[in-house]
């Protein structure tokens, strides 16, 4: 392990300050000169153990490696996180007690068990999420030993919780020097707290995929698969004269493909419309979209996201599709996003998109005044674009083939 080591802090008692080694090797020579041999041998004891305990407490700390690992992908409200942690003492000086403290934020989405709480008395005033830290202590760690312990963590609510910096303390046996140092793991660990899964229909969402195709004749060629070749005719378009059979001399025949269905769906989800409106909406229909994308994917339809830029990520297209790691990247998107994200930047997700392919688009705002990338949907058919609203109204004049429904009529129970 070859950890991110901040600076070391060392907190001593006024006996191993080198002022107060001095001062007690002085006393020594002083008793030894006026031939006080108990005070002598009294105080050399002391200037020895001052010493010891002083070079003990500096080189603690040397050699010592820090890791930890959390479990791939994330989780839901209520869920437990085992978190495993590896301390390495790589030295033949042991350490007769260690301390690792953890930041953590009681309120945060991922909380550690109440009695490994502690005050931070270094913490500044303003900033409160770093106003408490997770304490764990251990007696003995031998030279060259290594020490892999796990702890659960409970995740509480939505959010993204990362472990950087770690501090570890260490010091003499007699407690009259400490040092302190701060430790990183060998990567960022990561923590994604799901929305939380309500009660949702995706009958109504189905619907919409059946009304689409019935609005488009019901199908859509997949030019990717080749069903078979038939004779030229005067109503076929020259795009599909199969070139290879007429360079060897075959005529003229056109391509047939494969029929396919369009049943992908597609949510937009603008963030940054609900912006100063009340959070609890917000995360309403953060779990209402969660809830709708999983049963979706869980149906077999493939469901695709354009999600703002967050502090965590950048602004995302997720390709439709309906497999476990798409999922899981989208519930991860949702867990960063917050209302205070910059609007969606509409020309680079522009190139990705392909209309004739979705089943259905459905752009989600707080509503639709408060829209602040709706010129999106003008480049999808009207039949195939909703705008789900947590406050629906009248559609207004200036988008009246926009159908506008309120996203809590999917649902919103707790599940």
């Amino acid at each position: 392990m070859g950890p991110d080591r901040g600076e070391s802090t060392v907190q001593s008692s006024l006996l191993v300050h080198p002022i107060g080694v001095v001062a007690l090797f002085t006393v020594c020579v002083w008793t030894i000169w006026a031939s006080y041999l108990l005070l002598a041998v009294f105080s050399g004891f002391v200037s020895i153990v001052a010493l010891c305990s002083a070079l003990w407490g500096h080189f603690a700390l040397r050699g010592v490696g820090y890791d930890c690992t959390v479990p791939e992908g994330g989780v839901f409200p209520g869920q437990s996180v085992p978190i495993t942690r590896t301390i390495y003492n790589g030295k033949l000086l042991p350490l007769l007690w260690l301390e690792l403290l953890e930041p953590c934020d009681p309120d945060g989405p991922v909380t550690p068990k109440a009695e490994f709480i502690v005050p931070n008395p270094d913490a500044i005033e303003e900033n409160l999420a770093d106003a408490w830290r997770c304490l764990y202590s251990f007696s003995l760690l031998k030279w060259h030993q290594t020490l892999t312990f796990s702890d659960a963590w409970t995740a509480t609510r939505r959010g993204i919780h990362r472990i950087r910096k770690v501090t570890v303390r260490s010091g003499d046996g007699f407690g009259l020097c400490a040092t302190s140092t701060a430790l990183a793991p060998s990567a960022m660990r990561q923590i994604a707290v799901y929305p939380k899964l309500v009660d949702v229909s995706i009958d109504a969402v189905l619907a919409d995929i059946w009304d689409s195709r019935s609005r488009s004749l019901g199908y859509l060629e997949d030019t990717t698969l080749l069903k078979s070749v038939r004779d030229y005719t005067a109503r076929d378009s020259a795009r599909r004269i199969n070139q290879r059979l007429l360079a060897r001399g075959g005529g003229l025949k056109v391509n047939q493909y494969e029929i396919v269905t369009p049943d992908d769906v597609l949510f937009v989800l603008d963030a940054a419309s609900f912006r100063e409106k009340d959070s609890e909406a917000f995360e309403t229909v953060l779990s209402i979209l969660a809830s709708l994308i999983t049963g979706l994917s869980r149906r077999g339809i493939r469901v695709g996201l354009i999600a703002p830029r967050s502090a965590y990520f950048t602004e995302t297209y997720i390709k439709p599709s309906n497999e476990e790691i798409g999922l899981c990247r989208m519930l991860e998107l949702l867990a960063a996003v917050s209302a205070d994200n910059a609007p969606l930047k509409i020309d680079i997700m522009l190139e990705h998109l392909a209309p004739e392919q979705l089943g259905q688009t459905y752009y989600i705002a707080y509503s639709e005044s408060a829209a602040t990338s709706l010129q999106l949907l003008g480049h999808i058919p009207p039949h195939k674009a909703q705008l789900l609203a947590f406050e629906a109204g009248e559609a207004s004049a200036d988008s009246q083939l926009l159908r506008v429904r309120a996203i809590t009529r999917f649902g919103g129970r707790t599940s």
